[in-house]
């Protein structure tokens, strides 16, 4: 009888522990299941976000088509809502999208300063103007110049105050110099002298196109950048004032058709003798598509790079990066 009841005792903590054993086995299962739901639900926002992006890419070319084939030969304020730097917000189930365009050719090319250039000096003189204007130390123009220009070309030969192969491999962490053109504006944290101060100053006046020897809007280019260009040091206000007339309203904007245009303001208005035009332009080929997807609790964003031809129109997607640029 004794015997019996201990069998008993003994059968019911076995029925307790393989009751408990299933319940905490239950447990683990719905917890990787919520896990994988969780997991599952991201993957496919992600998707849907990325989708979202990518539409968003497809219409910003459809818009830079329109407006080429629509307005002729010239890009100002008072073109398409998105080239004015603002965001635009579309509504979509589960969030939004936003993009905003903006115009790459209304600041200065960094790799303008490849040695592949043929007009290398005058975008030489026009980046340490520029320099000068943004507040950078002037003691470091040249350095930046300089170790800039070693940076893009393909030989290992120091400008005065650049920099070569030998320099950034005696560094803690040592690296190669790319000698070749940028790709991104990011590049610039590798470059001697750029620190993240001088960067934190020019970022706003400099992008990297996949080009050299490109030209600056001038129906676009801020006052800073104008006064950058050779001759119009002291006109970049008055430039700004002639061509946008007031801020706050651009339907009385009276922007330059043509480079001819503004080569004749320059000279009759501006009393500016023997001006000369290279590196100016009225149009602009190439943009920066910024899209961001929020949808639940995250968001994702993409950067970009969009070339418009100057001649048909047509569209191109040059280069792409999420998340930064």
């Amino acid at each position: 009888m004794i015997y019996s009841r201990k069998q008993r005792g003994v059968a019911i903590i076995v029925a307790l522990l393989v009751v408990s054993l299933a319940t905490v086995l239950a447990v683990s299962l719905v917890k990787h299941l919520n896990y994988d739901i969780r997991r599952t639900e991201n993957i496919l926002r992600l998707d849907q976000a990325h989708l979202y992006n990518v539409n968003a890419v497809d219409f910003s070319m459809l818009l830079l088509k329109l407006d080429r084939d629509a307005n002729n030969e010239h890009d100002s304020h008072e073109d398409i809502n998105l080239f004015n730097d603002k965001t635009a917000v579309f509504p979509v189930e589960g969030g939004s999208v936003s993009a905003r365009l903006t115009d790459l050719q209304s600041c200065f090319n960094l790799n303008n300063l490849s040695k592949t250039n043929s007009e290398l000096p005058r975008y030489r003189e026009q980046y340490m103007k520029l320099l000068g204007i943004l507040e950078v130390d002037s003691s470091l123009h040249r350095v930046l110049t300089d170790s800039l220009i070693d940076w893009l070309d393909e030989d290992d030969i120091n400008e005065a105050q650049g920099a070569e192969f030998d320099y950034y491999i005696g560094l803690d962490k040592p690296y190669r110099t790319a000698n070749n053109l940028m790709i991104s504006p990011s590049e610039l944290r590798l470059v001697k002298g750029y620190t993240q101060d001088v960067i934190k100053l020019i970022k706003d006046e400099i992008c990297v196109l996949p080009a050299v020897k490109t030209a600056i809007n001038v129906n676009i280019a801020s006052n800073k950048m104008l006064e950058s260009i050779a001759q119009l040091e002291g006109h970049g206000e008055q430039i700004i004032k002639d061509r946008d007339a007031s801020a706050e309203n651009t339907d009385d904007d009276a922007p330059f058709e043509k480079l001819g245009d503004f080569t004749t303001y320059v000279k009759d208005t501006l009393k500016v003798k023997d001006f000369n035009s290279d590196g100016l332009q009225t149009y602009s080929e190439y943009f920066l598509l910024q899209t961001t997807t929020q949808l639940g609790a995250g968001d994702m964003k993409l950067f970009s790079m969009i070339y418009r031809d100057q001649g048909n129109a047509k569209t191109e997607l040059i280069r792409q990066s999420a998340g930064a640029l």
